[in-house]
C-alpha cells in the first residue's frame, strides 16, 4: 500500500468517523493555509490507516470496510477533505481491480463480482477512467460533462508506482451544484498484468488490470489553478500506517492459504465423486454384461432353435408342426408350443421352465427339475406335455 492509495475496492460508501488532529501551528496565509493531520481510521481493527496533511478546520469523511468472503481485495475505504468555507473538496476514491480470462478454461460473467474483482475486458488507460468516473465513482451526477482526458507521463513517478505497464492519466470535468458552477480534475494510474495457469481444463490467461491511486480535486469554476498547488501537496504528504499495512498483509494471506485449501478440498472431492461415478460405471457394465449373458443362454433353448429352423424353412409349417411365424412369436416371448389335448386348439404356450404337466382340465404344473413326477402321491392323472416342432 503506497502514501496515496487508500483503497483495495470498487465501491465508496462515505460515512463520518473520529477525527484526531496535530496543528502545525503554521503561521497565518490565504496562500499557504496552516496545516494539520487527519487520520483515518479503521475502527474493525482499531487504528489509523492513512494520515493525511490538510488545511486546519476542513471535515474528513472516510470509510474502512473489511469483507473476507473476498481473498484478493478482502478492504474496501475511501475518504474526502471538504472545505466548510468554501466549495473545495479533495477526494480519495477507492482502487478499481478487474480481471478478464481468455483460453480453454476461461469464463466470465461481465458485470460481475468475483473475490473483490469485476469481470470485465481490459480498457485502454483512458477509456477505463472515463468508464469508472460515470459508471461507478460518480454515476447519475446531474449536468456532469467531461470536457477533457489525457496521458500523465510523470504521474506514475510522482506517486512512487513508476512501471512498465503503469500509466498516468487525467481527466477534467464540470457540473452545476447549489447554483454554482464546479470544475473537477481527476488523476489514476492504470495497471495491467496478465498470468498464464495450467490446469485440468487446460491453458488459461488471467489478464488482471485496474485503476489505482484515484483522487479528485474540487472547486469552483475559475478557481482550480490557484489551488492545484494545495492539493497536490494534500495528496503527496499521505502516509500509510505501517501497522495497519502488515494487519492487511496478514490477513490477505490467510484468506489466501484459505482460498488454496478450499481449491484442494475441491479437487479431492471431485476426485473422490469420480472415482465413484467410475466404480458406479464398472458396475452398471457388469451388470449389463451379466444381461446379455443370461439373455443368450436363454436364446441357446429349443425354442431358439426352432425359430431359426423356421426362418430358415421360409415361413412354412409342416402337418401338425408350427409356421415359422408362431415360432418367431414364441421365441420373442420366451415361450414353447406344447400339444395339449385339453385345449381346444390342442395346444397350448408355457415358458419360464424346462417341463410342464397338465391334468387336462386347465391346471399346469411347471418346474425346471426333471426328476419331479406330480403323479406320485397324486389322485388326479398329469400328462407331461411335448413340444410341438
Amino acid at each position: 500500500m503506497n502514501a496515496t492509495s487508500l483503497t483495495c475496492a470498487v465501491l465508496l460508501t462515505v460515512g463520518a468517523f473520529g477525527v484526531k488532529a496535530q496543528n502545525t501551528n503554521q503561521p497565518a496565509d490565504p496562500a499557504h493555509p496552516p496545516m494539520q493531520l487527519y487520520y483515518i481510521e479503521d475502527e474493525q481493527a482499531q487504528m489509523p490507516v492513512f494520515a493525511i496533511r490538510g488545511p486546519v478546520g476542513w471535515n474528513l469523511e472516510s470509510q474502512v470496510q473489511w469483507n473476507f468472503n473476498n481473498n484478493v481485495v478482502p478492504c474496501i475505504a475511501g475518504a474526502a477533505l471538504t472545505d466548510p468555507q468554501e466549495t473545495k473538496r479533495l477526494q480519495f476514491f477507492p482502487e478499481l481491480t478487474c480481471y478478464w480470462l481468455t483460453g480453454d478454461a476461461a469464463l466470465n460473467r461481465p458485470g460481475q463480482m468475483n473475490m473483490g474483482m469485476l469481470n470485465v475486458a481490459p480498457m485502454e488507460p483512458k477509456t477505463a477512467l472515463v468508464e469508472a468516473v460515470t459508471k461507478i465513482y460518480q454515476p447519475n451526477v446531474p449536468g456532469f460533462r467531461i470536457t477533457g482526458v489525457r496521458i500523465v507521463p510523470g504521474l506514475p513517478a510522482i506517486l512512487g508506482q513508476a512501471g512498465p505497464n503503469v500509466t498516468g492519466i487525467g481527466l477534467r470535468a464540470e457540473f452545476p451544484w447549489e447554483g454554482k458552477q464546479m470544475e473537477e480534475e481527476i488523476y489514476a494510474l492504470h495497471a495491467i498484468g496478465s498470468a498464464t495457469m495450467r490446469g485440468e481444463a487446460g491453458v488459461t490467461t488471467q489478464t488482471t488490470w485496474g485503476l489505482t491511486s484515484v483522487h479528485a480535486f474540487i472547486t469552483e469554476a475559475g478557481k482550480m489553478d490557484q489551488s492545484r498547488s494545495m492539493f497536490t501537496y494534500m495528496v503527496r504528504s499521505g502516509t500509510a500506517n505501517p501497522a495497519w499495512v502488515q494487519l492487511h498483509q496478514n490477513v490477505k494471506q490467510q484468506l489466501d492459504q484459505q482460498f488454496r485449501q478450499n481449491l484442494i478440498d475441491n479437487r479431492r472431492a471431485r476426485e473422490a465423486i469420480m472415482a465413484q461415478s467410475r466404480a458406479l460405471a464398472a458396475r452398471n457394465e457388469a451388470f449389463r454384461a451379466n444381461i446379455m449373458e443370461r439373455h443368450r443362454a436363454a436364446m441357446d433353448t429349443t425354442a431358439h432353435k426352432s425359430f431359426i429352423a423356421g426362418i430358415h424353412g421360409g415361413g412354412s409349417s409342416s402337418s401338425g408342426g408350427m409356421s415359422s411365424h408362431e415360432k418367431y412369436i414364441d421365441a420373442i416371448h420366451d415361450r414353447e408350443t406344447f400339444h395339449d389335448s385339453s385345449t381346444v386348439t390342442g395346444t397350448s404356450q408355457h415358458g419360464y421352465a424346462d417341463h410342464h404337466w397338465s391334468d387336462g382340465w386347465g391346471n399346469y404344473i411347471h418346474t425346471d427339475n426333471p426328476n419331479v413326477d406330480p403323479n406320485i402321491g397324486s389322485s388326479v392323472q398329469w400328462q407331461q406335455l411335448t413340444p410341438v416342432q
